[in-house]
């Protein structure tokens, strides 16, 4: 039998090819990044956060504002720090999750974190004016506002007229 001879290092680039394509490579990483990558990692998603949560309570402090009925029980909460805390810490960590990153969210389904609240169609379409605001003030492109903006709205059913 002939075996052709060689050189070595066509031998190694052979062996480096067969290693990476083969199980002994390791798992390929899939090359497009998550929104939550996108969006700048954990720093980005708590921008999002911390502006929106901003804009809301701006909101309830305008004449005729339409989400100061829901807010009002948070607002005059005497534990009201505390109570803005967990609510971000959830907020984050439900975006950080929903958005594809290492964040966890273990807090309540939002049926049952929003039961009692009635909140109306109105009261939502104005949250999520305050949450695209919030998207442009921290300067989300276009593909990961559309993409941000759709986590939300799954989130309306289960939202609104609870």
């Amino acid at each position: 039998m002939f075996l052709p001879r060689l050189q070595f290092p066509a031998v190694l680039l052979l062996a480096g090819t067969l290693c990476f394509t083969t199980a002994c490579g390791s798992k390929e990483a899939d090359p497009t990044p998550t929104l939550y990558e996108r969006m700048g990692g954990l720093k980005g998603v708590e921008g999002f956060v911390d502006v929106l949560m901003a804009n809301v309570a701006a909101e309830t402090e305008v004449k005729n504002s339409q989400m100061l009925r829901t807010h009002t029980p948070l607002l005059t909460d005497p534990d009201k720090p505390a109570r803005l805390a967990r609510l971000r810490n959830n907020f984050i960590n439900q975006m950080g999750e929903a958005t594809g990153g290492p964040l966890k969210y273990t807090g309540l389904t939002m049926l049952s974190a929003h039961k009692g609240m009635m909140i109306t169609e109105t009261e939502w379409a104005v949250w999520r004016q305050a949450a695209d605001a919030s998207m442009a003030a921290n300067k989300l492109g276009d593909k990961e506002k559309a993409e941000l903006a759709a986590i939300l709205d799954d989130m309306k059913a289960a939202t609104v007229g609870h």
